[in-house]
């Protein structure tokens, strides 16, 4: 029996995926990346993504060729920024359970260099991505599963293109 039985002192249970109120909720982590995120896009700096990701952050579903960890990332939301002008990201829902999120984000940008085998279009273009992310109780990335409504993405590239 524990100390705080015999004493009769309130006892404090942890269950899985239960944070302590003074950590960051899932929610507010993932409104944070997204901030940061869109402050690394404006300004070309995305060094301010190590605020919000861990250096060992697993992408379940990397982009062909990507490094692992938090640089991986990162390179690859650079590489984003070079095809795409003006990237906004909307966040539609999240649903929290534990210490992951699962979000619908639109993303919208302008297609103004190569991206995914598609020469510029100068396009406005929008697609879906499904994200579930799990965080650190300080509000790091830790995992992500994502997936990217590609077959969306693809047509919106490839309209009036010959291939």
């Amino acid at each position: 029996m524990s100390d705080s039985f015999k004493t009769g002192w309130p006892v404090s249970f942890r269950f899985p995926g239960m944070r302590s109120p003074t950590t960051t909720s899932p929610k507010d982590a993932v409104r944070r990346f997204y901030a940061k995120l869109d402050e690394a896009i404006r300004t070309g700096d995305f060094d301010v993504l190590d605020e919000v990701i861990q250096r060992d952050a697993v992408d379940h579903n990397p982009d062909p060729d990507m490094e692992l960890g938090r640089d991986g990332i990162k390179k690859g939301f650079a590489g984003l920024r070079t095809a795409m002008t003006d990237i906004r990201f909307t966040i539609e829902d999240l649903v929290a359970e534990g210490d992951k999120v699962a979000c619908r984000v639109t993303t919208q940008a302008t297609h103004h260099g190569p991206f995914m085998g598609f020469a510029p279009t100068g396009r406005t273009i929008s697609y879906t991505v499904i994200d579930i992310l799990r965080f650190s109780d300080d509000g790091k990335l830790l995992e992500r599963w994502g997936l990217i409504d590609e077959a969306t993405l693809r047509q919106q590239l490839s309209a009036g293109q010959s291939r």
